[in-house]
């Protein structure tokens, strides 16, 4: 699977750099122009407030991603790719660098994605009332065929894939939740690989039978109240880290990484397909040893 996944990466990393910012300045002009359009009918009211809403998305989403990954990524871009391996810049380049890279892959570009497919489905489900499966946000496309087994390929694609997603975010999260068990305390640091990975086990049991529970109960009691508690507890982890770090270097990174972000996010990271560093040796690869890792992109961007 890796194997097939590092082909489809080398053969399809213009379509999927390439659709990013397509997406995402599609979504900017429709939200610029049919924000005001409620997706539901026009007398509906929002079941929930913003911040709840927010806190569902962000609980049901990316959490679990984004502080697994809000930590270790920007340490990883330190190395690896084409802005580190020339070896003239300094570390606070590099730095700086490694920090928006991070953002890039957690902002506009990667949410449009998400937002693309909730448009549709949203449309599809409250607007037009068809079923709330992915088949449907293609019936403006298909029509009566959207009912038949080309839609039945699309919703098992769509099974498969969403699969594939959740059970990576569950396997981080069973590893922050291991890790953190062995920072307090709670489980020695010096176990077997056998044990550790019992350790790992019974982290996605235990996160897995919460989300049943959570999912049984229903959206207005276990995924509503769970969500809010863990973007709760993200915000007091926040707080403490802003408050307790040195605060003027963390509001001037801030304000520096915001124009950093439309510099060099918005335009070049957004098409950088990293052509060149992808080739193999003998295929035109730089021989000055200044490309980066052919891997690089299969392993962070397109991942």
């Amino acid at each position: 699977i890796i194997a097939w996944k590092a082909t489809v990466t080398e053969v399809f990393t213009w379509f999927y750099v390439g659709t990013n910012p397509l997406f995402m300045f599609f979504m900017i002009w429709v939200a610029f122009r049919f924000g005001k359009i409620r997706l539901g009918p026009k007398d509906s009211e929002p079941e929930f407030d913003d911040l709840t809403y927010f806190a569902m998305l962000f609980s049901a989403g990316i959490g679990v991603g984004l502080f697994f990954y809000g930590v270790s990524e920007p340490l990883w871009h330190q190395a690896s790719h084409w802005f580190v391996q020339p070896g003239y810049r300094g570390e606070d380049e590099v730095d700086m660098f490694a920090i928006n890279l991070t953002i890039f892959h957690w902002g506009l570009t990667g949410w449009s994605q998400y937002l693309v497919v909730a448009l549709c489905a949203g449309l599809a489900g409250f607007r037009f009332n068809l079923p709330f499966t992915l088949r449907s946000c293609f019936y403006p496309l298909l029509g009566e065929y959207t009912w038949g087994w080309i839609g039945d390929v699309i919703d098992g694609f769509t099974i498969v894939t969403t699969v594939a997603g959740v059970c990576t975010s569950l396997g981080l999260g069973a590893f922050q939740l291991a890790a953190g068990l062995e920072y307090v305390g709670a489980v020695d640091a010096d176990l077997t690989s056998e044990k550790t990975q019992t350790v790992h086990v019974v982290s996605i049991w235990v996160i897995t039978c919460v989300a049943t529970a959570s999912v049984v109960s229903g959206l207005n009691v276990g995924i509503k109240y769970l969500s809010q508690l863990g973007f709760g507890l993200g915000m007091v982890l926040l707080t403490l880290v802003f408050v307790l770090e040195k605060t003027n270097f963390l509001l001037n990174l801030i304000v520096q990484e915001i124009g950093y972000y439309f510099q060099w996010s918005i335009l070049l990271l957004n098409f950088h397909t990293d052509a060149w560093a992808q080739l193999k040796e003998g295929e035109g690869r730089s021989t000055d040893g200044g490309s980066g890792a052919t891997w690089w992109m299969d392993a962070w961007t397109i991942f």
